[in-house]
């Protein structure tokens, strides 16, 4: 039961590892041959978004307190 959950969790971390490094290196290649335009207006939408999920964020703070 250890050695299946040992396994279990290291390949679990090696999954997510991977799937971090792999979104990180395709972003960065994906940046470097866009047009300089397209990834300006592309971090701005980044940063739209993220924003609003902060603003989600922050209004629902209150409703989870009450229940």
């Amino acid at each position: 039961m250890i050695k299946r959950l040992f396994w279990f969790s290291l390949g679990f971390g090696a999954g997510v590892f991977a799937t971090w490094r792999i979104t990180q290196t395709v972003r960065t290649t994906v940046e470097r041959y866009l047009p300089e335009p397209v990834v300006t207006r592309m971090r701005a939408l980044n940063n739209a978004i993220e924003q609003r999920r902060r603003l989600i964020r922050e209004r629902n703070r209150p409703m989870r307190r009450v229940s």
